[in-house]
């Protein structure tokens, strides 16, 4: 019994040195990236109050992609889709066998290289939009009032409020079978960070073409130190619903495994 016991302790001492390996070998050297995020990147867990006595908590990354356009005005009508149309070339260069996605549904996902833009282009084209569909809204309603043309005036202005207040400002960008590929092509850029996640190729045949489809970051909740509990907390989890401004803001670094951590962590004055 004793021996089996030993086994086990062994075994337990090498996978937290080898978790403890990883860590230290993803801080060594310069950060591949660093970032000030808010409650609006960053969310409570929902069990914080349970988080607080377990002393631990963890944010979860929130990451978006850019919402697609439809044809009528109402807020309603706008989505995102973690669904991207690709080619067939730009699948092989992503590691994947075209003829075997076309023939296969069951193809497994593969970890890629993701570039995430943090309040950049696409944050403002989304903000665009919520402004030319409140606005379309007023319009509508001014030219023929209605209980429709009012639901959609209140809808389209919070839709406007959540992406100017509350909603995140990291969008996907793009995904690559490598690292160099994205850091060469943003070496420029510094709110862009390169992490990993996993993604899943399938093929439409009604429609005779590809998607990618995005499914969820590598990483995708970061450990708060406990120097920095104290500010977060005393705090509650905000739903999609609520629209308040951010209550902390955190510097993340992403380091050689692009494996985020906390180096500071504030409340924001309201």
């Amino acid at each position: 019994m004793k021996k089996y016991l030993l086994i086990g302790l062994f075994i337990l001492i090498g996978t937290n040195l080898t978790a403890l390996g990883g860590v230290a070998y993803n801080r060594m050297g310069e950060a591949t990236a660093q970032l000030t995020l808010t409650e609006r990147e960053l969310s409570l867990p929902y069990n914080n109050r349970a988080e607080k006595e377990n002393s631990g908590i963890s944010l979860s990354i929130n990451w978006r992609t850019s919402s697609r356009p439809t044809t009528t005005s109402s807020s309603s009508n706008h989505f995102s889709s973690q669904d991207l149309k690709i080619t067939e070339s730009e699948l092989n260069d992503l590691g994947f066998d075209a003829f075997d996605v076309e023939r296969n549904s069951w193809v497994e996902s593969r970890e890629l290289y993701w570039a995430l833009e943090f309040d950049g282009d696409l944050y403002l084209a989304e903000l665009k939009k919520a402004e030319l569909n409140y606005q379309t809204a007023v319009a509508s309603y001014e030219e023929q009032p209605s209980d429709i043309n009012s639901r959609d005036i209140r809808n389209s202005k919070k839709r406007l409020q959540r992406e100017r207040i509350s909603n995140s400002r990291l969008f996907f960008l793009e995904a690559a079978g490598n690292y160099d590929t994205l850091a060469d092509k943003f070496s420029q850029q510094q709110n862009i960070i390169i992490v990993k996640g996993l993604a899943k190729p399938y093929y439409n045949k009604i429609q005779n073409n590809y998607h990618l489809r995005l499914k969820y970051l590598s990483v995708r909740n970061i450990m708060v130190p406990l120097e920095y509990t104290e500010v977060l907390s005393s705090l509650t989890s905000n739903y999609y619903i609520d629209i308040i401004p951010p209550r902390y803001a955190v510097d993340i670094k992403w380091g050689s495994r692009l494996e985020p951590w906390i180096v500071d962590a504030k409340e924001l004055i309201k």
